[in-house]
């Protein structure tokens, strides 16, 4: 019998709890059941396996990431937007470094529905993409190297990797976006 005020989505929740606290390295459905005072076994009441908890810590982590990223272009622009873009990309690898790792693993899981749940990352840039008059194919390489710029900053600055020179992080993130919005303009004809 399923313990009392357990559900599926509070076993959720206290993973994403844990794996923040922990990391994603140190997460087990043992160390899950300990934190919520319950067996192992109990956690298969409301989960079927560790892969469909992960989908679903993962999923929840999407729709953050998709949802900051839509409020923070809402109303904007080209270089406007992309900026707003970058800076909440970059905020949440940074406050939920271990989500982004759950997320950045959902190719190895080879789950056709998890990489669509991954693409609402990329519609917020696609749609910001999309106001440099670049072609469709255009857009979908801008989006790869956007989204390997924004990741690989944030994923640098998580591992100390800039931690080597006196300079300010934030400007050299700044002067990264600003070459990929110099690239973006000169890529679609340099309308704007």
């Amino acid at each position: 019998m399923p313990k009392q005020g357990l559900s599926k989505e509070s076993v959720v929740q206290a993973a994403i709890r844990l794996i923040e606290e922990k990391g994603i390295d140190q997460f087990s459905m043992a160390k899950l059941a300990q934190r919520l005072n319950i067996k192992t076994a109990s956690l298969y009441n409301h989960i079927d396996s560790l892969n469909q908890l992960l989908e679903c810590v993962g999923e929840d982590a999407v729709r953050r990431i998709a949802g900051q990223e839509m409020l923070a272009i809402a109303g904007k622009k080209c270089d406007d937007a992309l900026f707003a873009l970058a800076e909440t990309y970059r905020a949440f690898v940074r406050e939920h470094y271990e989500l982004y790792r759950v997320i950045m693993a959902f190719p190895k899981l080879d789950n056709p529905a998890l990489e669509q749940e991954a693409g609402k990352i990329v519609s917020p840039i696609l749609e910001v993409l999309s106001g440099y008059g670049l072609t469709e194919t255009q857009q979908y390489h801008w989006q790869r190297v956007l989204r390997a710029v924004m990741g690989g900053f944030a994923f640098h600055e998580q591992s100390g990797g800039f931690s080597h020179f006196p300079v300010d992080q934030n400007e050299s993130f700044r002067i990264a976006i600003q070459c990929v919005a110099d690239g973006l303009r000169k890529a679609g004809g340099d309308k704007h």
